[in-house]
């Protein structure tokens, strides 16, 4: 069993581990709180067992990394990846509320609609990963947390790929969830996009049924199940959901990649035709027609069991009736030859019959194959279609630099596919490179809202760190191309990003409790110097420390660190008769007597401050002789608020952001 982090530990010199919150097979979860941006944040740290796995190790944070770049409000964001305290570790957007799993054991099988709302917020979350080339590969409602708002959001994004074969299968058992496996993830295939669509599948078949599609003795069976096994159509288990709901949920779960959807993004176009009353498709796929059939017969099979049965249990059919006359051999083949006629005769019949009412869905005559119509232009793409029998539906246009204009980027039916005659291909169109876009300026934006302000005006981000001494960290120190300048929607900026010297950086000791005397060694020992040395009333003894700044998180080596100490309570004045003086007093001290104590110097600075009602967020931070002194974010409710500053110099630097950007800064003085 591997040892959980401590209270109190400091992961990469800013995140305190304020408490375990959770444990599953490869990482513990803990809530913490990040001194430089002081806000709180989810640790998931890898148990120590990993970390032999060199490859593994890699593997996860180049995962980690890439899942850093993923901005949407239905993914749980990662903000770093480290390593500290013999741990890897993962630091993410710590979200309130509960497990889609603990949800669905909470509440049972959900009304439809709630979970075809879950499924589409799912949905676009993996749409907007697929984009960027991120596979989930692990999809399932215990990586789905559900907020007190009702918003889905993904979490685990990267972890599950970084995971080698020797992490997943242990002691002849397959680790994780096996029942939440697509078929080619249980044989060990070949995994893409569509795998984590099976699986969505499978989670919005648990949130209709109130149940996983398979049960085993054992997760190797299960995972068995998912490659050859028929799952029980979901309206047989609630016959309250809607008949195309069941369609999306069972072409999701096709056991063949190719007879999925073919991207999250049309399978939330189903889901939200569904939740508008709309139809989502002109006839069933192949394979959902088979186990329409399958589903029928089954229960025309039972029907006949049950009849058959009641006849060999004393059925009264034929009681009272003379015995027939044995036929002869002529008349015998005479029989069979009219039977077998007949059967023919009722199979053409039959089989036309159904062909004319569609219950067949598709049949050799009335298929064809979609043509592979990507990088073709509109016309192109459309007379190919026609000759296929089939039309041409424009679903989304897009500006795109690698597509000339009306030129096909992508088709669903993807090509190769057998499909009904007459059905719509939808297609994705270029636009070209799209307009020319003015870009913004984000200098001196924090680096989630610079991202966001690029996003929203319709360009892509990279980030480049820069170690810089004078621009707050975690801030834009410029971009490229520069704000003002015209660009191409989808064209990629680059943000230069101010990071500090972590070899020049140390963690801050807590002092707040000691004697000045121990408060100094520890400060020293760390790297550190003692500033300025303040007194206060206080109840605490006199000479402990009450106050220090900064007081966590990392600060450059050899800077100093200001201390403030108890001085104690003030003493209550005896009341003395003033026509009484007692100037041969020894205890009443006297101006000239060189043993009467300075009084302490004073180097508290108090500024009161109002908090804007029209911003979410102010955030203030006080520098003086390049060490950050105060850093703490007040929200609107405050109103105002007192800044008390213990300065370390004569001046300081305090710098104002409004919802994470800089809008100002002063001077302080003395």
């Amino acid at each position: 069993m591997s040892e959980s982090l401590r209270v109190g530990t400091l992961l990469g010199g800013r995140y305190e581990i304020i408490e375990k919150i959770g444990e599953g097979g490869m990482a513990e979860v803990y809530k913490a709180r990040c001194h430089l941006l002081n806000r709180y944040v989810a640790i998931k740290a890898l148990k120590p067992e990993f970390a032999g796995d060199r490859e593994f190790l890699k593997r996860f944070e180049v995962e980690a990394q890439a899942a850093a770049s993923l901005s949407h409000p239905n993914i749980v964001s990662v903000y770093d990846v480290g390593f500290d305290a013999g741990r890897h570790y993962i630091v993410m957007e710590l979200v309130e509320g509960i497990t889609l799993k603990a949800y669905i054991a909470k509440k049972g099988a959900l009304p439809w609609r709630e979970a075809a709302g879950f499924a589409a917020q799912i949905c676009s979350a993996l749409e907007c990963a697929h984009r960027r080339g991120i596979i989930h590969r692990d999809i399932k409602p215990h990586n789905i947390i559900i907020t007190p708002e009702g918003v889905a959001k993904v979490t685990d994004f990267g972890i599950a790929r970084a995971a080698s074969s020797s992490t997943m299968v242990a002691g002849g058992a397959v680790m994780g969830s096996a029942h939440y496996l697509s078929p080619e993830q249980a044989r060990g295939g070949y995994m893409d996009e569509k795998s984590d669509i099976y699986s969505a599948g499978v989670t919005l078949y648990e949130m209709l049924t109130g149940r996983v599609p398979y049960e085993a003795d054992s997760p190797v069976s299960v995972a068995m199940m998912h490659v050859s096994g028929n799952a029980v159509q979901p309206r047989l288990i609630n016959p309250d959901i809607p008949e195309d709901m069941e369609r999306i949920v069972m072409k999701a779960m096709s056991k063949e990649q190719s007879a999925r959807y073919q991207s999250a993004e049309a399978m939330l176009s189903d889901i939200n035709a569904v939740l508008s009353n709309r139809a989502i498709s002109p006839a069933l796929e192949p394979t959902q027609v088979m186990e329409e059939h399958v589903r029928a017969g089954a229960r025309r099979r039972g029907a006949h069991t049950v009849e058959n049965t009641h006849g060999a249990n004393g059925s009264k059919k034929g009681k009272g009736k003379k015995e027939k006359t044995p036929l002869t051999k002529s008349e015998k083949r005479m029989v069979w030859l009219a039977v077998a006629a007949a059967v023919v005769l009722i199979g053409i019949v039959g089989v036309a019959c159904l062909s004319w009412f569609g219950v067949l869905g598709t049949s050799q005559w009335d298929e064809t194959k979609v043509p592979n119509i990507e990088g073709k232009t509109v016309e192109e793409a459309t007379q190919l279609l026609k000759d296929a029998k089939l039309e041409l539906e424009i679903d989304e246009e897009i500006a795109s630099a690698q597509y000339e204009k009306d030129t096909i980027i992508s088709q669903e039916p993807a090509a190769g596919r057998s499909v009904k005659k007459g059905v719509k291909v939808r297609v994705k169109v270029s636009t070209g490179e799209g307009e020319n876009l003015t870009i913004p300026n984000v200098v001196n934006y924090e680096r989630d809202n610079a991202r966001s302000t690029l996003e929203k005006a319709g360009f892509k981000v990279v980030f480049t760190e820069e170690e810089s001494d004078t621009v707050p960290e975690g801030t834009v120190i410029r971009q490229s191309p520069s704000a003002g300048s015209e660009a191409k929607e989808g064209d990629t900026v680059r943000l230069y990003i101010s990071v500090k010297d972590t070899d020049e950086r140390v963690p801050v000791p807590n002092v707040i409790g000691k004697s000045l005397a121990q408060a100094k060694n520890d400060i020293e020992a760390a790297g550190l110097v003692v500033g300025n040395v303040a007194e206060e009333e206080s109840d605490q003894a006199v000479g402990t420390v009450i106050r220090q700044s900064p007081s966590g998180g990392t600060a450059e080596k050899e800077s100093a660190v200001a201390l403030t100490v108890s001085k104690g309570m003030a003493a209550t004045p005896t009341p003395v008769n003033p026509s009484t003086p007692t100037p041969n007093d020894p205890s009443t001290p006297t101006p000239d007597d060189p043993s009467t104590p300075a009084p302490p110097s004073e180097n508290v600075k108090v500024i009161s401050l109002p908090v804007p009602q029209d911003k979410e967020t102010t955030r203030i931070r006080v520098v003086a002789n390049g060490t950050t002194i105060h850093d703490e974010v007040h929200n609107r409710s405050e109103v105002n608020f007192d800044l008390r500053i213990a300065l370390i110099s004569n001046t300081a630097t305090l710098e104002i952001y409004h919802d994470g950007v800089l809008v100002g800064t002063q001077t302080v003085t003395l």
